[in-house]
This record gives C-alpha cells, sequence and structure tokens, in this order.
C-alpha cells in the first residue's frame, strides 16, 4: 500500500490496494490510519459493484441507512436502504437520483441530526467530460488559524445546522417548520484524534446560539469565509471508478458547475458515528471559558 498526499492541507491517494477484494485486518487498520491523518482518501481505477462498496464502508463502521424521507427518494428500490445515488439522469423527467444538477456549497454531511455520519463515501460511476468537482477543505486548519478574539467569542458555544433536502445552495433560510436542525458545538473535538475542527458550513449552519441575530450573521459570514481559503484546500477531478471517503467531523466539501447535458452518475454510502458529538477547546488557547 502506498500513501500519496494530494495537497498540502487535506487528502491522499492510496495505491495498490484492489478494493474488489476483501481487506485482511491489518490492511483495513493501516487504511483507517492514513484517513484520520489525512481526512479524504481517494481510491483510483477500482470497478467495483456495490456489494464490495458495502463490504469497504463496513470496515469504518456500521453502514448508514439513507436519511431522506421515502416521498422524495428517487433512487432504485434494489439498491437498498443504504445507497443514495447522486445523479442528473433523469427518466421519464425526473431525476433517478438526488443533488442532480448545478454547483453545490461547502457542507459537511448530516449536521443537521443529533448524530450526524462520521463517514461519507463516494463512488463514480458516470462523469461528464468537465466540472463536477469536489472540493475538500480541513476544517482542522480553519479552527487553528482564526483570530484569538474570534476563538475567545466562539469558545463553548453552539450553532444551529438546518437543510432542506435536495438543496445545493441557499439564499436565505430554510424553512425550520419541515427542515430537520440541530445545535451542535461550533469547535467540534475527534473522538480519534483529539483536534479539534471548526464545524460550521455556508450551506446548513444558519445560527449562532446565544449571539444577536446581526452578530451571529456577520460571524459565520466570517467564519464561512475563512474555512474556504486555498490553502485548506483539494480539488478532486473526478474519474470513473474513483472511490473517495472523506471525515464529516473534520472537514467540509462543496461541488463545482457542470454541463447540465452530459450524464453524471455516483453512488454514495455513510458510515454511523459511534462516538457522540463532543465539544472541543478553541485551538492554540489553553485556558478559555465562553464568555
Amino acid at each position: 500500500m502506498e500513501i500519496v498526499p494530494l495537497s498540502d492541507a487535506i487528502g491522499a491517494e492510496i495505491r495498490g490496494i484492489d478494493l474488489s477484494q476483501p481487506l485482511d485486518a491489518a490492511t483495513g487498520a493501516a487504511i483507517e490510519d492514513a484517513w484520520h491523518n489525512h481526512i479524504v482518501l481517494a481510491f483510483r481505477g477500482q470497478p467495483i459493484g456495490l456489494e464490495a462498496h458495502t463490504a469497504f464502508a463496513a470496515t469504518f463502521g456500521e453502514v448508514g441507512k439513507h436519511a431522506r424521507p421515502k416521498a422524495i427518494r428517487n433512487e432504485a428500490p434494489e439498491l437498498g436502504p443504504n445507497v443514495m445515488l447522486v445523479s442528473n439522469i433523469r427518466e421519464n423527467g425526473k431525476p433517478i437520483g438526488s443533488l442532480p444538477d448545478g454547483e453545490m456549497m461547502f457542507h459537511s454531511d448530516t449536521p443537521y441530526v443529533e448524530n450526524p455520519c462520521k463517514a461519507t463515501m463516494l463512488y463514480a460511476m458516470e462523469i461528464p467530460s468537465t466540472g463536477g468537482n469536489t472540493i475538500f477543505a480541513n476544517c482542522y486548519l480553519a479552527a487553528e488559524t482564526l483570530p484569538d478574539d474570534v476563538k475567545r467569542r466562539l469558545a463553548g458555544r453552539k450553532a444551529v445546522h438546518v437543510f432542506e433536502y435536495g438543496a445545493v445552495t441557499k439564499s436565505g433560510r430554510f424553512d425550520r417548520t419541515t427542515a430537520p436542525h440541530f445545535a451542535q458545538p461550533i469547535f467540534r473535538k475527534h473522538p480519534v484524534t483529539g483536534r479539534t475542527a471548526l464545524y460550521v458550513s455556508e450551506l446548513m449552519t444558519e445560527e449562532i446560539v446565544g449571539l444577536p441575530e446581526a452578530e451571529s450573521r456577520e460571524m459565520l459570514d466570517f467564519l464561512f469565509e475563512h474555512q474556504r481559503q486555498e490553502a485548506f484546500r483539494y480539488e478532486h477531478v473526478w474519474q470513473p471508478d474513483d472511490l473517495v471517503i472523506w471525515d464529516n467531523r473534520c472537514s467540509i466539501h462543496a461541488r463545482t458547475d457542470f454541463p447540465s447535458t452530459e450524464r453524471r452518475k455516483l453512488r454514495r454510502l455513510t458510515v454511523i458515528d459511534e462516538n457522540p458529538v463532543m465539544m472541543g477547546e478553541a485551538p492554540g488557547l489553553s485556558e478559555i471559558a465562553a464568555e
């Protein structure tokens, strides 16, 4: 197994592994260690079906159920309860999957529920000739490089995450009477690495609990701009048979635009987090309390 960093900030490509074959315990542990170190792992040239995809996901923990309500799910029933197709392909005028078109704002997956998934694994089946890339950003670095006054202001606080299923961008607030939402720590401690990540995103985070609305909005705008800096990022240009897994506890991701006339189809699985969400200390400030 070879580990090749993909950027200075985040991501590594794993070479020398055939995911169509079962992994021994030592190899699985080595891959998980690399994942904790690099946050995003990419495996290229892996022509695998759903069974092998699911078996590999299970090396990281229990595979999660597809969270979207059945009433708005478009995936074929034979794919089972765990799979979400991310696709713009339409049959009889309706998408066969979810999140079909255009760019998507930075976010982590499922922070709007009490126990968000720890990992997302995406497998490329059909890819357009250009665009549809996934940009990942390192939220450890985002937390560590915040100004000290901002760290002090945010220490011990939570932010409310809200999501209307199917949304890829937003211009205002989501409707909380129907959209799932939950307040999570702004500084989140990783249960394995012990490091603290900045746990907010422009698509889903709407409010810092306990701050006046105007101050909350100004602070969130600052945080969103800060965490999407080029220095924190890696952009994955998809190829067919790529498999990418990322850690939702310490990263955010976004999607670039792509031609609506070209087919895009990826298969998504998630992994359940066996640990509760934990409040982390503001990194770099050893003795700090919320104001």
